[in-house]
Order: C-alpha cells, then structure tokens, then sequence
C-alpha cells in the first residue's frame, strides 16, 4: 500500500525516512512468524527497488528502540519517537494509525492517512467450528482440526476435517479473531504478551498461542454450552442452607472441564437473586453471569491490588475464579479473614488436594479460619462435600497422649464422620487419611499377666469391675468405676508410677463411668460443679496448660464463659502444650490479657 502511494507522488517525493523503530517493529513481528511481518519485509523491499528506479533517496533514521521504550510502546513512547524525527527533518508521516494522526494534527506535524484496503475475511471463521454440542476447539498449523462435543464429564475428542489447516489459514483465522475483539461489543483482549494472547469473543475464551512461547501457530477456543441454576445441582437442605446464611470460606474444586466455574457462576446469581451485592475475580472473565454482577480482574496483573479495591467496595460476596498463584492464595485469604463472604475456584482431582494447595502458602493453624467448606465438582455435579474444623487431640494413628497438639480435623460434611487428620509433626505437615490409618493390632495380655496385673490394682482398690485393653507394645488402659480412679493416681501420682514400675508397662487409666468425675483431692486442685480449673503459665515457644497429674489422659473441652475454646486430652505430665503461633494459643493469651479465667469440663 504505501508502495503504491509513492509512486503516485513520485513527481513531488525527493527522500523518504524509514525509523528505525517501524523496521524494528516490523522485524519483531515476522520473527514471531506471523504473515504480516513477512508482508512488512516484502512491502519494504518492494519500496526500496522502486525508489532506486525512480532516483528517490532513502534514508534511516533514528535508534532502534531500547528495552524501556518498547516497555513504554503502549503508552505512545515509540509514536512520540517517530515524530520527533518527522520534526527534526521537516518531513510528513505517512501512517494508517488513527492516534498518531491525531497526535501530528495536535503537534503541527504533516501528516497523511492511509486507509486500510478492505480486509479479507478468511473462508472459515472461529464461529463456524462450533455446534450445539462443541465444547472447545483446538487448532493448530500442519494439523487436523479437532473439537470436544458433549457435556462436562461426558465428551469426545472428533476430528473436524479431514484436511490439516496451513500456517497461512491459521494466520487469517488470528487476524480475523484479533478484528473482532476489537470492534465488537462485550469482546476484548484480555492478556496479550510475546507469544500468548487471550480474547474474550463474548462469551468465547481463545487462548493463541505462537512463537517464541510455542513452535508452532496454536488456537483454543472454549464456549459454555451449559448453564445451570442451583435447582439443577439438587442440594441437600444442610449444603443450601449454609450457602444461604454466609459463606464462610467456601472452595469449589474440581479437575480442568468438571464443570467447576458453572457451578460458580449459578453460585453468583443465586446471591444476586438475594438481593446481595456480588462481584467477581477472575482472569480472564469469562463466568457467564447476568449485568447485575460485576467482573474484576488482576489490577495491574495483581490479584492483591484488586482485593485492596474490592475491601473499599464491600460486596456481599465475592466469587474467585481462579486460585493458582501464591499471591492468588494470599489475596484470598487477605478478603475472608476481612469478613467478606467469600468463594473461591481452585483446580485439583480430590477435596482434600484442594486444602492441601493451601498448605505451605498459608499458615496451617490459619487454614480453618479462611477455608469452612469444600465442595468437589465431579462430571457437572457435586461430589464429596468436605468441611473443616481445628481441635487439640492426639492424632488418629499415634498411641502416646503426649503427642497432643492442634489438629485441623477434615470432615464429612453430610454425615460429620472424620475423614482427613492435618497436623505437623516435626517440621513435616502430616495430611493423614483416617478411614485409611494404618493401625498396629498387638497381641492380647496373656491370661497369666493379666492376672497378675489385677492383682497389683487390687490392692489399691474396693471395686470389683477392672477392664484392661493393651492399646501398645507397651502401654495398657486401665479402666475401673469413678470413685476408684484417684486411689489407681495416688497422691501427686505416685500410685501409678509405682504399678508402671512394676508391670513394665504405661498405664493409661480411664472411668467406667465416664459421666461421672466427680473425685477430687482436697490438697491439689477441686473440680466445682463439674469444672476443672486450669493452671496457665508461659514459655518462650509454647502456652502450657498444667492440670492435677491423677487427671491426666482425661478428654477434656476447655472454656472461657461464653464459648469453647477447644477440645483435647491432657497429657501423662499433666499438661497439654500448644505452640504460641496457633490460633488457639493467641486467643488464650487474648483472654488471659483481659483478666478473663479458663476452665475445664470433662468430655
């Protein structure tokens, strides 16, 4: 084109100026294998052997860019630098940019306009590789075309056509999209870097991948084919009804094309039929949701700035879409903790991979504060249902009550039965499987030992009723009535120490009765009404809970007066330890800080 235009002014042209950032430009893009910079080069080649035909001088000027200008392209830096040498040489800007038309009308520069030549449309648009049943299109240069036609869950990979698609129509097929996002309504480009881009055509999703960042010409487009309200998903009463009171942390998981973000999207507006504000956060924003619900993305490419935002905003809900990146995780985390009600997406092929994705980013006693539910998306419909909890207990596979210590407790969430144990031992996080913990069986006492170990308990005690279990290699239960159990402790304990010598064994012991705790000892500590008082005192590194060694291995629920802070066992030193970075041990010391008391009920 601009060929033609000079040798219709050759008569009046005596030197034509090439920056060097238009042939930098136009290099950059043949380099990234695309047909228009090839077209670019011929275009220039083309001018210089006509300009030698006809006596006209060609003359490069200029720098070519620098890293921080072509960082700075977007703002007009490499404009600005082409009018600068129109300036410095008195000459007229031959462009088919709109901007820098107006910019050179604006600055007093000559310019001319050249109009674009009607653009071809290519045989076969994006549109037309989509039916009723296409899920996704993959197409790539020197390959078939192929779709995915069915249902989340339920599909197949078909071919297209039986001929492979060429560089040149794969080309014409990018150009084409790139037109449309930027002349249609509710279409644009959401990221485009060296080598990607991603386009939203409506409710479309085209990922374009090319050189340098894949070796070959590269297009996947995905269209929803499915939208569902939360009557479609038939939720049990308890799941809606905590959807409907807050969500308090909520996780939608699934594996890629489970139906994940359709799930979410009926999540949103169901909210907004409430009469709630909802927004969203995802990139690129492709849920399908009505005008009602606004769309964020990364502020600057930061999901953490726009939670800044959305904290100024105070929606009602927030809808997260996608969690993969650790400042994702954080931003997450930064809303739920704030108090906004909060949903997050996240990829993974289990619950429980989906609340591991967050360990190692956030700290783990925090866990049960940003995340309450989990709800796994499996084939378009909702699979285990999972929800969290943190308590002081022993571990589910260990023996030893003084391996007590805070507990995130992953449950069933229909049912309540224990499923997952997360805990750190070590420096190691343990995520342990309960319905899979590997238990050690140990043979019974032989009957001649048993015996001899009644014997020595009996000497202690009145009671007629003693039951014992061997529950390790070397640890027994002891169980016998209420009453019976401080005279097994003796004083400061000292009973039990001498049967343990004696029978070579840890003795754990337990009441028969498990309602009634009403044995005290009158030197020690009392249990008033039920309530055991609790000893707290401070280390560097743990907040120490101390109690009467004859209650020690007692399943205890401590207490401030208005709620419970925890449920637990003490320890054979009579203690429970609970390291100060928890959340539990800083809402003790919270409580302690106000002068408040804790206490203790048996459990």
């Amino acid at each position: 084109m601009i060929v033609e235009e000079i040798l219709s002014l050759k008569d009046k042209v005596e030197e034509i100026i090439l920056p060097k950032i238009v042939i930098s430009e136009i290099e950059n893009i043949a380099n990234n294998q695309r047909s228009k910079g090839f077209e670019g080069l011929d275009e220039l080649k083309n001018l210089r052997f006509e300009c030698k035909h006809h006596g006209i001088t060609i003359t490069l000027a200029g720098e070519r860019p620098k890293l921080d200008e072509i960082r700075l392209a977007s703002s007009g830096e490499l404009d600005a630098k082409i009018r600068d040498i129109a300036r410095e040489h008195n000459a007229v800007i031959f462009t088919s940019d709109k901007i820098l038309v107006s910019m050179c009308e604006i600055e007093g520069i000559d310019v001319e306009y050249l109009k674009h030549p009607p653009r071809k449309k290519p045989l076969k648009r994006i549109y037309d590789y989509f039916d009723e049943q296409t899920m996704s299109v993959h197409i790539r240069e020197n390959v078939r075309p192929l779709a995915k036609k069915g249902k989340p869950g339920d599909w197949q990979l078909v071919k297209l056509a039986e001929q492979t698609i060429t560089h040149e129509e794969i080309d014409e097929l990018i150009t084409d999209i790139l037109s449309i996002a930027r002349s249609t309504p509710d279409s644009f480009i959401e990221m485009d870097e060296p080598g990607v881009k991603v386009i939203q055509l409506e409710s479309m999703r085209v990922v374009i991948a090319l050189p340098p960042f894949s070796d070959a010409l590269e297009i996947t487009a995905v269209k929803p084919i499915t939208k569902l309200s939360f009557e479609d998903y038939n939720l049990s009463d308890n799941l809606l009804q905590r959807l409907q009171g807050r969500a308090e942390g909520i996780l939608i998981a699934g594996s890629p094309g489970a139906g994940k973000s359709t799930f979410a999207q009926a999540v949103a507006e169901f909210y907004a039929s409430l009469n709630k504000t909802v927004k969203t956060v995802e990139k690129p924003r492709d849920l399908q949701v009505g005008p009602e619900v606004s769309q964020y993305t990364g502020l600057r490419g930061d999901f953490r700035k726009t939670a800044d935002i959305i904290l100024l905003i105070r929606p009602d809900f927030v809808i997260f879409d996608e969690l993969r990146k650790t400042e994702d995780f954080e931003a997450f985390s930064d809303m739920r903790l704030s108090g906004i009600g909060l949903v997050g997406v996240i990829h993974s092929t289990t619950a429980i991979e989906a609340i591991q994705r967050f360990i190692g980013r956030i700290d783990l006693g925090m866990i049960p504060s940003i995340l309450d539910t989990v709800i796994f998306i499996d084939k378009g419909q909702i699979g285990d249902v999972l929800e969290l909890r943190i308590t002081v207990k022993v571990p589910s596979g260990m023996q030893e009550r003084d391996l007590a210590r805070p507990v995130i407790e992953v449950r069933d969430f229909e049912t309540h039965k224990l499923k997952y144990d997360i805990f750190v031992f070590g420096e190691q996080v343990s995520v342990i499987p309960v319905d899979r913990t590997i238990t050690t069986h140990y043979q019974p006492l032989p009957p001649h030992e048993r015996k001899q170990i009644e014997k020595l308990i009996r000497r202690q005690i009145n009671g007629s009723q003693i039951k014992i279990t061997k529950i390790g290699k070397k640890s027994i239960r002891v169980e016998v009535p209420a009453d019976d159990v401080p005279l097994i402790i003796g004083r400061k304990g000292k009973n039990i120490s001498e049967l343990e010598k004696k029978t070579g064994y840890r003795i754990d012991v337990k009441s028969l009765d498990r309602d009634s705790f009403a044995f005290q000892d009158a030197q020690d500590h009392s249990i008033i009404e039920g309530q055991i008082p609790i000893d707290v005192r401070f280390t560097k590194r743990h907040v120490v809970l101390s109690f009467p060694e004859y209650q020690r291995g007692l399943s205890i629920e401590v207490n401030t007066t208005d709620k419970v802070l925890f449920t637990g066992s003490i320890g054979k030193k009579g203690e429970i330890k609970i390291e100060r970075s928890t959340s539990i041990a800083k809402e003790i010391i919270k409580v302690m800080n106000k002068g408040e008391t804790i206490y203790a009920n048996p459990k």
